[in-house]
């Protein structure tokens, strides 16, 4: 079977993997990861509406940490983030086309499903995805989540570069939020015992 990720964004600019060992069985995990809401990531919910301000003051909404229902519906629902690849039980790969450094991040219209993104490049705006996975590891299980992001020319390139030294901590603590969140919610009788923590 093909990697998707690898599908959709083989060639990528940036990446970022963060991972989590659980000793709760996949199913476990894949069914907590898609219930988690964002009322249980007060930090990311707090840098996410500080990047969110300038649309905001535009009339724009919140953002997907913005509401009450799981993370995995509010992604659905908010159309800037298109499902490439979901494989319930194991996988989930978004995707996103935009012009990522601007306050009001911007993107096509056009792009508005797994072709149109896999087809679609422009000057000036970058693709994103991000991918959630989880992986049999003995008895227990391995969470991952992979961000690659790829940016069309040269010149957008460095900008993008720029703006991702800037906020790549704020994505990597994010991420290692998300992830605790999950082991926290396996953390019943047949969940997580001491979950081991780490990134590449």
């Amino acid at each position: 079977m093909s990697d998707p990720i690898e599908q959709f964004l083989p060639v990528h600019d940036h990446r970022a993997v963060h991972e989590i060992r659980l000793a709760a069985p996949p199913e476990r995990v894949w069914a907590e990861a898609m219930a988690l809401t964002p009322a249980e990531l007060p930090l990311p919910r707090l840098l996410m509406a500080l990047r969110s301000l300038p649309q905001r003051l535009r009339g724009g909404g919140a953002g997907v940490l913005g509401g009450s229902a799981p993370l995995a519906e509010l992604f659905r629902a908010d159309g800037r983030w298109i499902t490439l690849v979901e494989e319930p039980g194991r996988l989930i790969l978004v995707g996103r086309a935009a012009r990522f450094s601007s306050p009001v991040p911007d993107g096509p219209s056009a792009v508005q499903d797994a072709r149109g993104f896999a087809a679609w490049t422009a000057p000036g705006l970058s693709k994103a995805v991000v991918l959630h996975e989880v992986v049999p590891e003995g008895a227990g299980s391995r969470l991952v989540t992979e961000t690659r992001i790829r940016t069309a020319d040269p010149a957008s390139r460095r900008v993008f570069a720029a703006y991702w030294f800037l906020i790549r901590p704020g994505v990597g603590l994010i991420r290692r939020s998300v992830l605790r969140a999950v082991a926290r919610r396996c953390a019943g009788p047949a969940g997580v015992r001491g979950p081991l923590a780490g990134s590449r």
